[in-house]
């Protein structure tokens, strides 16, 4: 089923799902804590933390004295919050010593410019929302707070989601050259060591190009296996709320702690429950892991790739083969396409600043002024455009099926470099191979493979299943980053002191959504599925 509609009394019905708070789940077990904490990964910082050889307050202060060292150039950071991610800190240093805490007890983190938390700014990175205050926590922050999470700070992501380039931030690789977007900011927080763990969205490709871009991780949930209530939309019936972290064992961490239903979104009514103890944090191992296994790989886009990427891509190919996976050639289904997409959905959201169109930079305004054009459209064009994205559905899931593929494995960008500045002609461009995802919510891991040999950049892959299929795609991950660590690889970072933008929390704002801003629900509501016709 497709579209569908989950009325009120349901959406009441549906219990929140409570934080896993389950330790179970393997950590590794550094043998020392290295001069400069920040360099920690988060699987790391926990086992110290949890062992109670680093004290939250020592993780947190290393990575704001490297923020303000290095983050001139790289300008990653919106806003910081110190005051409160040291109270938070010390909050989470008393739970450790209890001996009680959840395995992210104390690891700080960075959150798009789109996730709403009560009384601190959250402004999209744009003009539009300049001195908007949250009214209330989105659903992900809550579960994180609960869990013991250190906000550091908001960073930087393309103006309302729309973009891929974040042109206001440099990739720490090389700051003249884009981190990618939307979650650009994000992605660079983690190269830079800035913070281990970030949480961002995902409409069209918004955490897996900046982190092919950066040389880091993400995984992009399964549509509504992470609730998107108190997130600043971009196109709702496409938006996914996911973690970035160097690894996939550290974005599965933070996965885990962000799954879940939640009543104030229906959509996360279909989400699946965690594993017991959480998504797997470490590889199997052995010399054959993913014997067995089928991947679906399509020559067509492979075939886009500048020689340089397309190097790294053989060579992985090749690491998945060694590994016991077999390869299978396939040609990926033909995306939606109608006279209206779905830009109707971000006209309904951006009507309320219709007098406000000359604050949007002008790419975005361009994509609200269409938005605003559609909501003229008759509505059967939208709904053709919806069969149309139905069609994707089923066309993909019988892909997998008829050709018994545990995952697809595709580039997540085409080109070898973007400039920093460029302006793309349309923000939410539906070339890149990253978007047919977010049409069919099925899940994707993202993970570095390797940095060109052409520009010196770092470059990575996606790997997709099927809907609620993440256990089995965490699994596939943790084993290609174990036997290739390439993930573990951080640029040199050019000298750049930053008076970090200090933010302090007030009241919080009026709402009526915790963003401080309206926000309406799609004309329809998406629903992931596993069906083929």
């Amino acid at each position: 089923m497709f579209l569908h509609s989950v009325g009120a009394g349901l959406a009441a019905a549906i219990v929140a799902a409570p934080p896993t708070t389950a330790r179970s789940a393997p950590l590794p077990a550094p043998n020392r804590i290295p001069a400069d904490p920040a360099l920690l990964s988060a699987s790391d910082a926990a086992a110290l933390l949890q062992a109670k050889r680093l004290h939250p307050r020592e993780l947190l202060e290393a990575c704001l004295h490297r923020s303000a060292r290095f983050d001139g150039p790289i300008n990653s950071w919106v806003r910081t919050y110190p005051e409160l991610a040291y109270e938070q800190a010390e909050q989470a240093g008393r739970r450790l010593a209890a001996g009680d805490a959840p395995l992210l007890c104390g690891l700080p983190i960075a959150l798009k410019d789109l996730i709403a938390v009560a009384g601190l700014p959250v402004t999209a990175c744009s003009r539009v929302l300049a001195g908007n205050i949250a009214a209330g926590d989105a659903t992900a922050w809550q579960r994180l707070r609960d869990q013991g999470a250190v906000l550091v700070g908001h960073a930087q992501n393309d103006e309302f989601g729309f973009g891929g380039i974040c042109a206001q931030t440099g990739n720490p690789w090389d700051t003249t050259a884009s981190v990618g977007g939307s979650s650009g900011g994000n992605a660079a927080v983690l190269a830079a060591r800035f913070a281990p763990l970030a949480v961002g969205t995902d409409t069209g490709g918004s955490l897996r190009i900046p982190s092919s871009r950066s040389g880091v991780s993400a995984i992009k949930p399964t549509y509504g296996q992470v609730s998107r209530h108190g997130v600043v939309p971009t196109v709702p019936s496409r938006d996914h709320i996911g973690p970035m972290a160097r690894s996939i064992a550290d974005a599965a961490l933070l996965l885990s702690a962000l799954t879940g239903t939640d009543p104030n979104d229906p959509a996360t009514a279909t989400a699946s429950a965690v594993p017991q103890g959480g998504y797997p944090l470490t590889a199997t191992g052995g010399t054959t892991p993913l014997a067995g296994q089928v991947f679906g790989v399509d020559r067509k886009t492979m075939d886009q790739l500048p020689a340089a990427l397309g190097v790294l891509m053989s060579g992985f190919l090749d690491l998945v083969v060694r590994l016991g996976g077999r390869l299978r050639d396939i040609t990926m289904p033909e995306l939606p396409g109608t006279l209206l997409d779905d830009s109707v959905e971000i006209g309904r959201y951006h009507h309320q600043w219709i007098d406000r169109l000359g604050l949007y930079q002008p790419a975005s305004a361009a994509m609200v002024t269409s938005g605003l054009a559609a909501l003229a459209a008759p509505i059967e064009i939208y709904l053709t455009f919806e069969r149309e994205r139905l069609r994707y559905q089923h066309n993909y899931n019988r892909l997998l099926i008829e050709n018994d593929l545990a995952a697809v494995i595709l580039p997540t960008v085409t080109n070898d470099r973007q400039e920093r500045r460029n302006t793309p002609p349309d923000p939410l461009d539906t070339s890149p191979p990253t978007i047919g995802a977010n049409y069919c919510g099925a899940p994707v891991v993202a993970l570095p493979i390797g940095r060109s040999a052409a520009t010196g950049l770092p470059f990575g892959v996606q790997i997709s299943g099927r809907p609620w299929s993440e256990p089995e795609l965490i699994r596939i991950g943790l084993e290609l980053q174990a036997a290739e660590p390439v993930w573990e690889e951080m640029p040199d970072l050019p000298d750049g002191t930053r008076e970090l933008p200090d933010t302090a929390r007030s009241a919080p704002g009026r709402g009526p959504d915790p963003t401080g801003t309206i926000v309406v629900p799609p004309p329809f509501r998406f629903v992931p599925t596993t069906a083929t016709s």
